[in-house]
Formats: structure tokens, C-alpha cells, sequence
């Protein structure tokens, strides 16, 4: 199995110099991915739910006093599986634009980190875990089928009195697939009605 310290190496070879909040950050979000994704664990060190959201204590002892890291001597991104590597990939694209405060922020907003923290005030300190059964379960919840997101998202058109036909439910089909991005799916659409 891979270390906390391996998925670290992984993130900076991904991403380059990072803050070490956002490397703590990006560490959890690797772990409750793939949890959610692969159904195992990523590594095997606690996650705790500090005031300033998730910290992994074994890289913190590492990283602690510094501002920005660079890279990450303890760890080796060579020791993940193919698996892991993807896992990895992934949430440095999904979640590496953010910045620090910005994933701090998200992390305070989702339920592994709260219901840890339980009553505290989110000023309070906590080095109370964060349950890798209630990660896997939160994040797990978050993946829905190409079929899925396409019912859900023609009903809340509904919800809101638009109908989308099967020609845009096609294309959110491609969206929810990868095909596209959403982006490129707006600029499509924008440069269709500038052409109308």
C-alpha cells in the first residue's frame, strides 16, 4: 500500500510548489476519492480534523513552519499503483485551481470533516480522526452515472420550466462522459446564439 508520504511526492509531481495547507488538502481529497472510486484506501495514516481542516499529523511533522513545499523526499509518487496514479491525477485536476483557503473552506462544508469535529466550534482545535467508512460513503455519493446526471439535470430543467430536448440531453450525455467539458459545451452554445 502506498504511504501518505508517496501521495504527497505524487501531488508535487503533479502540481509543482504548492502551499502546505493546500498540499494537506489535496492529500485528503486523494484519499477520500479514492476510497469513493476503488473502494480501498489510498494509505493507511489517519486523517484528523484540525481548525483549519483535514491534516494527515505524519506529513504535518514534515512540512510544519513551512510555507510552501516544493517537493517531497519522504515519499515516492514511483510506489503508487496505476489505480492510485489515476486517483491522484484526477483530483490534482479537479481541485488543484483552488487555492488553499479556498479548499479549507469546501472541506469545512463537507461532512467528513464536521461530523469529526462534532460540536466544536470550527475556531476549536481537534486532532479527533476522520472516518474513512464516512468518506468513502460521502464522496461515493457524489459520482452518479452518465444516465444519472443526465435524468437529474433534464429534471431540475424542469423543475425550473425548461425542457431539454434529446439533441441537449445528448450533449449533456457527453459532458457527464468526458467527451466535452462543460465549458466547452457553453462556449459551443454561446457562439451558436452569436451566430443566430
Amino acid at each position: 500500500m502506498a504511504t501518505a508520504h508517496d501521495v504527497a511526492a505524487a501531488v508535487l509531481d503533479r502540481l509543482g510548489s504548492v502551499t502546505a495547507m493546500k498540499l494537506e488538502k489535496l492529500v485528503y481529497y486523494c484519499q477520500g476519492w479514492h476510497l469513493a472510486r476503488e473502494g480501498a484506501l489510498l494509505f493507511a495514516e489517519p486523517i484528523e480534523a484540525w481548525r483549519e481542516g483535514p491534516v494527515v499529523p505524519p506529513l504535518y511533522r514534515h512540512h510544519r513552519r513551512q510555507l510552501t513545499v516544493s517537493e517531497w523526499p519522504h515519499g515516492e509518487a514511483s510506489r503508487l499503483s496505476a489505480a492510485q496514479q489515476r486517483t491522484v491525477q484526477w483530483v490534482a485536476d479537479e481541485y488543484g485551481k483552488f487555492s488553499a483557503s479556498e479548499l479549507s473552506t469546501m472541506t469545512h462544508n463537507e461532512l467528513p470533516w464536521r461530523a469529526a469535529r462534532g460540536a466544536l466550534p470550527e475556531s476549536a482545535n481537534s486532532s479527533e480522526r476522520i472516518s474513512t467508512d464516512l468518506m468513502r460513503t460521502y464522496y461515493a455519493r457524489q459520482i452518479a452515472s452518465t444516465e444519472t446526471a443526465v435524468g437529474l439535470a433534464t429534471a431540475n430543467a424542469a423543475l425550473e420550466g425548461t425542457e431539454f430536448d434529446q439533441d441537449w440531453q445528448d450533449k449533456l450525455r457527453d459532458v457527464a462522459s468526458g467527451v466535452i467539458s462543460a465549458d466547452e459545451l457553453i462556449n459551443e452554445e454561446i457562439a451558436r446564439l452569436k451566430g443566430a
